[in-house]
Order: C-alpha cells, then sequence, then structure tokens
C-alpha cells in the first residue's frame, strides 16, 4: 500500500446534482503560486457567499442553488435540519479568532507567519466540532427494481477562501434507474473551472449515454437517430475514442470519456472560439475565465442494479473501496490513478508527446507549474502561443493571475482532460467508495482512510456491532481523522485544535481543501 505524501507540518458549493455542499475557507498548490489573488468576473460566486453566510444566520446549513443557464443562482432551496444555536455561536467565535490572528499572521514576514501560526491560541473542542459538522450531509438513496440501497455521507472542510472543491451527485436518466454518478472537482487557479464542472458534468454524461444507445442501435439496424445539433460534437468524439480504441467499449467507460473530452473542448477550445467571435470584452470574464481556471475532476458511476463501479479521473483526486475480508480485516483498493509526475505511466506518456523536451516535465510539475499531469481548463498549457499573446495581457489587467504563458512553451498542448477508466465489479465483500479531493490524501495513506472509515463501518452499519463513533457522519469521521494527524502519523486533538484555528489564506501551508462523498453499498 503506497504512503500518503508528506503531510505538512506546524515548522456546488453550489454543485448541480440533488445534492450539493460547500465551505469558504488561496489558490496555490496545484498552479504552483500560493496566495494568488482571485480573478475578476466572480460577482456569482460572491452572490453565492452571501446568500450562503445569510442562510448560515438563519440556521440552515445547506442548500442548492438552482441556476438559469447562465449560472445565476435564481432560487434556494433547503436540504436540512437548521443548525443549533449553539453551533452558529461557536462559529461565530471560531470566525472572529481566525479574524484576529488573520491580523496578526498579515503585519508579520513569512518566515515569521510559519511559526506564529504554531502559537495561535486553539480552537475548543465545541469550535472544533462547529466547523467540521457545518457542511455535512447524509442520505439515503433507495433502490428501483433490482437495485441495493445506498448510504451517501458528504463534508467539505475549506483552507481556501473561497473553498475551490465542488462536490456533485446525480441518478442518470439514460437506460439505467438504479445508475448514480458521484464526483468531486478539485479546482486550482481559483474556482471557476470547478463550478462549471459540477454543474454540467451530470447532464452532459447523461447526454453522452442517451448518443451511445442511440448509436448502438443504428449499428444493429433497429432505428436511424435523430440527433440534435448540438450532439454533433459528442457523437464526432465519441466515434473518434472507438476509432483509437479499435473495438466497442461498454457505454458506461466510453460516454465518461467522451463526456471528460467533450467538456474540456467546450471549456478551453469552444469558450475561445465563442470569445473571438463575439469580440464582447464584458462577457471576456464568463466565457473565458473558466479556462484560466482548472480542476481535477473525479467521476465514479454506480450502477447497483449490474453490480458495478467505473470510475474516471482526471488529475489526483482519489476513489478507494473498502473491502472486508473473510476473515474481519480490511483492504483498501485503489479505484483510480494519480496523474502526477510520480506516476511513471504519466511520466512516459509526457515524454512521447513531447519528445526532445527536456523541461515538459521540471521540478516534478508540468513547465515546473503544474502538479497533476491531467486537468480540466488550465488554458495557459493548452491554448496556441498566439491566442495567449493575444488574450492573457487583457485577462490578466482583469485579476486572472494565471493568464501567464508558462516558460519553454514550445509544442501545446500539455495537459489532457482524458481520463483514465477504472472498472470494477462489485461483490459482497465491498463494503464502502471513498471519494476524495487530494487534501484528503495529504494527510492520510490509503490504508488509514479505509481504516478510519471501517471503523466508523462497523459502527452503524453491523447491527450486532456495540462500537460507537464521535461522528454519526461517515464523511466528518473521516476528515476528523485526518486533520487530528500531525506530521508524524500520531493522532491528536490538540492538532486538530491548533490547524483549524488557523485562517485563510495562511491555513494553506499547512492543509488544502478537503472534501469527501462516502457511498456506503447495500446499506442498512
Amino acid at each position: 500500500m503506497q504512503q500518503a505524501r508528506s503531510r505538512r507540518a506546524f515548522g456546488t458549493s453550489a454543485a448541480a446534482g440533488q445534492q450539493s455542499s460547500n465551505d469558504s475557507g488561496a489558490a496555490g498548490k496545484k498552479a504552483g503560486t500560493p496566495d494568488t489573488p482571485q480573478p475578476a468576473g466572480t460577482t456569482k460566486r460572491s452572490l453565492t457567499f452571501a446568500i450562503g453566510g445569510i442562510l448560515a444566520l438563519l440556521g440552515v446549513t445547506s442548500y442548492t442553488l438552482l441556476r438559469q443557464p447562465s449560472g445565476v443562482p435564481v432560487e434556494v432551496a433547503t436540504q436540512s435540519k437548521p443548525t443549533p444555536s449553539s453551533t452558529q455561536t461557536a462559529l461565530e467565535s471560531v470566525a472572529t479568532k481566525r479574524s484576529d490572528a488573520l491580523k496578526k499572521l498579515d503585519s508579520l514576514t513569512n518566515k515569521e507567519r510559519r511559526e506564529e501560526a504554531k502559537r495561535l491560541g486553539l480552537l475548543t473542542a465545541e469550535e472544533v466540532d462547529a466547523v467540521l459538522h457545518a457542511k455535512e450531509n447524509s442520505w439515503f438513496i433507495e433502490p428501483v427494481a433490482g437495485g441495493s440501497r445506498l448510504r451517501v455521507d458528504t463534508n467539505q472542510v475549506s483552507s481556501n477562501d473561497p473553498l475551490e472543491d465542488y462536490l456533485a451527485w446525480t441518478t442518470l436518466s439514460s437506460n439505467a434507474t438504479n445508475r448514480h454518478m458521484f464526483s468531486v472537482f478539485d479546482g486550482h487557479a481559483g474556482y471557476l473551472c470547478a463550478e462549471q464542472l459540477a454543474a454540467r458534468m451530470g447532464p452532459m454524461l447523461d447526454k453522452s449515454l442517451e448518443v451511445i444507445a442511440q448509436l448502438a442501435e443504428l449499428k444493429k439496424g433497429i432505428k436511424k437517430p435523430e440527433f440534435e445539433a448540438g450532439d454533433k460534437a459528442l457523437v464526432k468524439t465519441i466515434r473518434q475514442i472507438e476509432r483509437e480504441a479499435g473495438l466497442n467499449w461498454d457505454h458506461v467507460p466510453l460516454a465518461l470519456t467522451a463526456t471528460f473530452i467533450n467538456m474540456d473542448y467546450e471549456l478551453v477550445t469552444g469558450a475561445l472560439a465563442e470569445f473571438r467571435k463575439q469580440q464582447q470584452l464584458m462577457r471576456m470574464d464568463e466565457l473565458l475565465g473558466p479556462a484560466v481556471s482548472g480542476s481535477c475532476g473525479l467521476v465514479a458511476v454506480v450502477d447497483t442494479e449490474a453490480k458495478e463501479v467505473v470510475v474516471a479521473n482526471t488529475g489526483d483526486s482519489r476513489a478507494l473501496l473498502g473491502v472486508r475480508l473473510k476473515n474481519g480485516t480490511w483492504k483498501a483498493v485503489r479505484l483510480s490513478q494519480d496523474q502526477t509526475a510520480d506516476n511513471a505511466n504519466e511520466l512516459a506518456r509526457m515524454a512521447r508527446e513531447h519528445p526532445r523536451e527536456d523541461s515538459v516535465i521540471h521540478r516534478g510539475r508540468v513547465l515546473g507549474g503544474l502538479m497533476p499531469t491531467r486537468a480540466f481548463g488550465d488554458c495557459r498549457y493548452k491554448w496556441p502561443l498566439e491566442a495567449q499573446q493575444d488574450l492573457f495581457p487583457i485577462l490578466y489587467s482583469r485579476g486572472h493571475r494565471y493568464a501567464t504563458t508558462p516558460p519553454n512553451y514550445v509544442t501545446p498542448p500539455y495537459v489532457t482532460a482524458r481520463p483514465v477508466i477504472v472498472k470494477h465489479m462489485l461483490s459482497d465483500d465491498d463494503k464502502f467508495i471513498v471519494i476524495a479531493s487530494d487534501g484528503l490524501y495529504d494527510q492520510l495513506s490509503d490504508a488509514e482512510v479505509i481504516g478510519s472509515v471501517s471503523q466508523w463501518y462497523e459502527a452503524h452499519q453491523m447491527s450486532a456491532s456495540t462500537l460507537t463513533t464521535e461522528d454519526d457522519n461517515a464523511a466528518t469521521h473521516l476528515i476528523r481523522a485526518a486533520l487530528s494527524t500531525d506530521q508524524s502519523g500520531r493522532r491528536s486533538d490538540t492538532y486538530i485544535r491548533r490547524l483549524l484555528a488557523i485562517p485563510p489564506p495562511h491555513s494553506r501551508r499547512f492543509r488544502d481543501d478537503i472534501s469527501v462523498t462516502i457511498v456506503t453499498l447495500n446499506a442498512e
């Protein structure tokens, strides 16, 4: 079992779908530049957080923003019980402590800040609980016909302000009523790309499945499909993937691959073409902001009737399967591959695609800047140089600080959103799936993640168990374990009380945003 990456030491959301959660908490680690100002054109997100703040004061802890096509929130629907007044009081106390700490840290040099962060006053246990429970959600998905019941637990704890992660889920409507999509989008260089992915991935995946089913009927001579005008690009992508693969893929892997490729095309290339066509400066941020920003993306499709899970991953978020063996021990099985310079397959791919460019991976990053070797958005690694020279000075002047051309930019594109697919047939031993952004795995190894969730599982899903856990929500239980585990692997309540006291953006020196979805299979 691979160990977690080195822990940070002291020395969507308005997501699409039927469930969403978010938190507010500086872009940097993946994009390569910490504490970067947020880009211009963030009024929609500002409105989102303004509504969230108002709802928090009113005692609402979770909500879905129902959007018009433009992305403007038009209605707010509550989805959980009101927050107790004691929790609201604790959250207000946390805000005050972080505000005071921010003033102190902002007055210091970088070196002094790191040392001072270790001396900040601790949060109380009640304040830690309030932060951990503020964005948690749990619900069941009941089966239709031959499916099985699922329990879903989600939570997010931010380090960036605003949070750059999005969680999204939906029940897919194409062909199967027991087929569900769960996803995490870990943004970098801002939230704009991840926001678009969360809102659009589910509908596009449904459309891909629909088009593939129509093409299958065409092959069999059953029916000649009548594709809508907007489907032509998707049909072209699907047929190209099939030609490259040289075989007939299963529908879900094919649909996921086509959706990821087409989604990135729309965000990066399509948006560029649309802007050049319109030449409206007032729409520049709306059209090109998500392209300048970037995001990793992991989508898991769980089919409880077919008893399979298919995972598509672009970037370094990760999905794990918790397997309970016959002897009662637990095993962690990876359902995704991290796509970074630590992955030998990715290094070889990059070398093949950019021969004679020794700097394609520099200091463990793409052209010395981007950590993941696959990502959505990130047009600075994809657009032709001519487009960058034309538009980046304007975008930069409008606050998009990542609108800069990397050094040694010779043979773009350097980054792809094409996912790596893993398909797994579920057995009775497979108990739960953990889907999380890399902020979780910065803190815990695969074995530690499954070990933590298995404790929760045995306490909550095994009727004969006498075990108990501090948290009823599985995702909260896991995040608490992650933020309580120090650099040496020891768990300490003091550590999480200190870690959560550090305000953004300075908290990014010690932890990343953490977003977690846990899907319990055959839930009781």
